[in-house]
């Protein structure tokens, strides 16, 4: 995450001069607009995905949603926590000669589907396991 910048006034009076230094933030950052958090580009993918919780050896399937350089959005019903490492395995589309994708993520949000059951697991990719 992008630290904030810091502006220190370059005049003192005297009787600033007993005062702490103020910081006046200015923004910073490579967000596009506001409400994005994501530092890298999206690509939006839907592709299926087999999920295997590193803690449990419990394997569950979903879709991709989108894809980055530094995580992967997946579509699944599975209920993960904040933190918890996930092993999971992208097929590629149908007929693409792409290798699978294999990674170690770790899961930064999870957020209910309003009209179904599933969830939307916001990842950041780890390690790339092939």
């Amino acid at each position: 995450m992008a630290q904030p910048k810091a502006f220190f006034a370059e005049e003192t009076s005297s009787a600033q001069e007993d005062q702490p230094a103020k910081l006046r933030l200015l923004p910073g950052g490579r967000r596009q607009h506001k409400g994005e958090m994501r530092n890298a580009r999206r690509i939006p993918i839907n592709c299926q995905v087999k999920i295997r919780v590193t803690e449990s050896g419990e394997t569950v399937y979903g879709t991709t949603k989108d894809l980055s350089v530094d995580g992967v959005s997946l579509l699944t019903d599975y209920v993960p926590r904040f933190g918890q490492l996930l092993d999971i395995h992208v097929l590629p589309p149908q007929g693409s000669t792409i290798k699978p994708l294999r990674a170690l993520v770790q899961v930064r949000r999870c957020v209910k589907m309003d009209s179904s059951r599933s969830y939307e697991i916001g990842t950041a990719i780890l390690k790339i396991r092939e």
